[in-house]
């Protein structure tokens, strides 16, 4: 058995090199710009890496073979909320509109009665198989028994760090949950027999009654790319996503790095589809070395720059300080993106649960 999963590491290690190599397919006729023949490619005008299939090869392979997770040692423990004061302050919160930090682009959201769980991984490692690969730093800020009716699940791409199997299998009340995912992914959902699967496409829309109204998400376009095996690349489509109800809005980046005008176009959708942006939440972890990352990834001032394109009441840094997936320093993407960013930043801690009716007021210390 073990076997087998080496060489399932081992392929996943080759596709990662292969990450970011042009294979270009062709267009289809008709069909929008991103869809090609047997998959899907990023806008137009997207940057694109710079890094040689040498470089990939050194580094994904001491990223699979856990030879990076010693720079996490380094981040402070005040990131991670008290696991007992975590779950009081999750509980205290009840029906209220409220964000809970689960860790990495998990987050579990409460917008005027619908519960949202984004990305969920709650796995130790971010990886295809357990004994190797990125190694979680910290727990989940939450426990997954903690996690009581869920309504929607949203998954922005196909990368084990974010399409994380194990924990599907583990949610509670999977059959009346609605799974919100990017074209390709519905088959994950559907033999875990989740109630309701819905794939979309860049610009789709899925709506369910909330308590004064609708329940509304977009899937919005990202820069990135997915796969889960040597065989798929960019076989299933990656997303960004925004989502509103009972006057709150959110936009959550998934994987993305900036674009000349993508984003901005974004930004006039939510405020038309959304009524704007209360809170970002913005991916801005693995972005070193950058000539490799580069066209997968923003760098923590991208992120800033993507919020305020969008037009972001606050932005929430994510995608950093849960697993060790790159070579900048542990800390790095916070401080950056803090500096950037200023007064419209919120630093949570992983298991901090904030009140989206006191956004407006709070500032970042």
């Amino acid at each position: 058995m073990k076997n087998i999963s080496l060489i399932i590491l081992l392929l996943s290690v080759f596709n990662l090199v292969l990450a970011g190599c042009s294979f270009e397919k062709s267009a289809i006729i008709g069909a929008p710009y991103h869809h090609i023949e047997g998959g899907f490619r990023n806008p137009p005008d997207s940057p694109e890496r710079e890094s040689s299939i040498f470089t990939r090869l050194s580094f994904f392979s001491r990223m699979i073979l856990g030879l990076t997770d010693g720079v996490g040692a380094i981040i402070p423990q005040e990131h991670v909320q008290d696991p007992g004061k975590a779950l009081k302050d999750f509980i205290a919160y009840g029906e209220a509109d409220a964000i809970t930090w689960i860790g990495h682009a998990s987050f579990l959201v409460r917008l005027d009665g619908v519960v949202v769980l984004t990305d969920p991984i709650f796995s130790k490692r971010a990886s295809p198989v357990n004994w190797a690969g990125p190694e979680r730093l910290f727990p989940p800020g939450l426990q997954i028994e903690d996690l009581k009716d869920i309504d929607v699940v949203v998954i922005s791409h196909a990368h084990y760090d974010h399409l994380d199997t194990q924990t599907l299998d583990r949610l509670p009340n999977r059959e009346t949950i609605t799974a919100v995912v990017p074209l390709g992914l519905g088959k994950y959902f559907v033999e875990r027999n989740f109630g309701k699967v819905i794939e979309m496409d860049w610009y789709d829309e899925f709506e369910l009654p909330s308590n004064s109204g609708n329940f509304r998400l977009t899937a919005y376009p990202a820069v990135h790319w997915s796969s889960r095996s040597l065989f798929d690349m960019n076989e299933t489509l990656w997303m960004s996503f925004g989502f509103s109800a009972g006057g709150h809005s959110v936009f959550h980046s998934g994987d993305t790095e900036t674009h000349p005008y993508v984003f901005k176009e974004i930004g006039k959708h939510m405020e038309n589809r959304h009524g704007g942006c209360s809170i970002g939440l913005m991916s801005i972890g693995a972005y070193a070395p950058r000539k490799m990352m580069k066209g997968a990834h923003m760098t923590p001032e991208g992120g800033v720059q993507l919020g305020r394109e969008l037009g972001c009441q606050k932005l929430v840094p994510m995608h950093w300080g849960t697993f060790t997936l790159s070579l900048e320093p542990a800390e790095e993407p916070y401080a950056r993106f803090k500096e950037a960013a200023g007064v419209s930043t919120l630093r949570m801690k992983i298991g901090e649960t904030l009140g989206l009716n006191s956004l407006s007021s709070r500032q970042e210390k």
